[in-house]
């Protein structure tokens, strides 16, 4: 005999068990109201769609337990539970990448706080004048200085090493100014010559080449990203010598090294230039592979970082350019971006097989870039080929340059915002190159081989103390490269 409970079909409009009652487990069902293709009449049970069997403590099932008769398959208790811990675990991977990000972002832009930020300074307190009192020594007047044990306990990201925000003492600002006379006297004749020439024919003179004189009511944020080499004293020490001819400029020195330089901060006050000295070191995770590692990232990122800390956050007056410690520098170059709005750009001189690298002016706007490496990128430029406006960074507080070589430009712009229609061509509708990607040649740091250190002949002990000193070479007595010394044609072992 068959059970009249189990007995109705799929899709049947009547059965014979329409006036059956089921009463058991607290559960009433009729015919009617029983369970049908695709439809679940109970109040509890979900609206989905599919044929399923309520299953009593007999584990009573429909006889086609899988499968409705309209052929559809029912998923399985274990393939529903895969779908809601995938699910599940997605949310938490897109709720765990979202807290990370974050996190870095606020660590990066606020987390050196304590290390490295002082009170916010307009542009006119980065420059102020020594006071008549000036160090008895004529030493530097350093406003903050941070020693090699205070590393230890300072950020990770970078440490300051030196500040100083004046000019060495009034007797260096009078030999500066002195040499800087002495230079345009000796061709003053010349000079006259050329400014009268230009006032019959203009109807205007310039003013003797002092750097850009005449036109710095706005601050030059000029970044200088440096790392440890034999050369690194010697770029440092040209580039500073250029330096000294600009008015109204502020220098960062960020060094790739987890110290401070002596021999650099040594070097810096030379130039009576208003400074800040950062060792920003890469993280080791970039320099895995020598041949795509992102030089200068780790020190851009300090030295916008350090702007961000301490410049007040409402002057505008002040620009940042970006200038390698072997590039070679127009004068005129910043007389153009001291008049940078928001962004300006300009061709680079010695860059990439075509040997220049260049936004391209039609009608007075920018309509493409020339430069020989693509790569896809919407800012095909060199890092010395554009400055900023300040205030730029603090509208865009998460902006700064990704470790991945050769799109630092690309992305940094990219965050910034820009638009093709923004920015200001500069260097007479870059036509002029003012800027040159120069590069100086790399030798291995030679060793030099004595017979004894302490038999040195006169001065050459010094001297050789101070190659080493600044990195040039070394100095051996049992490797390295046989030294000798002439007297009257004669030679001798060292």
């Amino acid at each position: 005999m068959t059970d009249r409970r189990y007995s109705g079909s799929c899709g049947s409009s009547s059965s014979s068990s329409s006036s059956s009652n089921y009463s058991g487990f607290g559960h009433g069902y009729s015919g009617n109201n029983g369970y049908r293709c695709g439809i679940k009449t109970q109040l509890h049970a979900p609206s989905s769609g599919r044929c399923n069997n309520h299953h009593n403590n007999n584990n009573n099932y429909n006889n086609n337990n899988s499968i409705c008769k309209t052929g559809v398959a029912r998923p399985t208790t274990a393939a529903m539970h895969v779908k809601k811990r995938w699910k599940t675990a997605a949310v938490m991977l897109l709720a765990v990448a979202t807290v990370s990000t974050v996190t870095a972002a606020f660590y990066f832009n606020y987390a050196a706080t304590a290390c490295c930020a002082v009170a916010p300074q307009s542009s006119a307190s980065l420059l102020r004048e020594p006071s008549n009192t000036a160090v008895a020594d004529g030493g530097p007047n350093r406003s903050k200085s941070v020693g090699f044990s205070a590393l230890r306990s300072t950020s990770k990201l970078y440490a300051v090493c030196e500040i100083r925000d004046r000019l060495r003492s009034p007797a260096d600002r009078d030999r500066f100014s002195r040499y800087r006379r002495q230079t345009v006297d000796s061709t003053s004749s010349t000079v006259n010559k050329i400014q009268e020439n230009k006032h019959n024919n203009n109807g205007e003179s310039d003013t003797a080449r002092d750097g850009d004189k005449g036109n710095d009511t706005t601050l030059i944020y000029f970044i200088t990203p440096t790392y440890p080499r034999r050369e690194q004293i010697a770029e440092l020490t040209r580039l500073g010598q250029t330096l000294m001819h600009v008015s109204r400029l502020y220098w960062i020195v960020a060094d790739d090294r987890p110290d401070c330089s002596l021999q650099i901060m040594n070097l810096l006050p030379d130039f009576s230039i208003p400074y800040t000295y950062i060792a920003s070191p890469m993280p080791a995770i970039y320099k895995r592979d020598p041949d795509a590692m992102p030089r200068g990232v780790s020190n851009r990122r300090a030295a916008l970082n350090w702007i961000r800390l301490n410049h007040n956050i409402n002057d505008s007056n002040a620009v940042i350019y970006f200038g390698d410690d072997d590039n070679t520098f127009h004068l005129d170059l910043f007389k153009e971006i001291r008049t940078t709005k928001k962004i300006s750009m300009f061709p680079v001189g010695l860059v990439g097989e075509y040997g220049v690298s260049s936004p391209i002016i039609d009608k007075g706007k920018v309509v493409g870039f020339f430069d020989s490496w693509p790569a896809k990128r919407k800012f095909p430029v060199d890092m010395a080929g554009f400055a900023i406006n300040v205030q730029l960074l603090f509208k865009y507080p998460y902006a700064t340059m990704p470790y991945k070589a050769g799109f630092e430009e690309d992305r940094f712009l990219s965050a910034l915002a820009i638009r093709l229609d923004e920015i200001e061509p500069k260097a007479e509708n870059c036509t002029k190159i003012l800027v040159w990607h120069t590069q100086t040649a790399k030798k291995p740091k030679p060793i030099v081989m004595v017979k004894s250190k302490a038999s040195l002949p006169g001065s050459l002990a010094t001297l050789l103390d101070q190659v080493t000193m600044l990195g040039i070479g070394g100095v051996s007595e049992t490797t390295g490269v046989r030294s000798y010394m002439t007297k009257n044609g004669n030679i001798f072992r060292v």
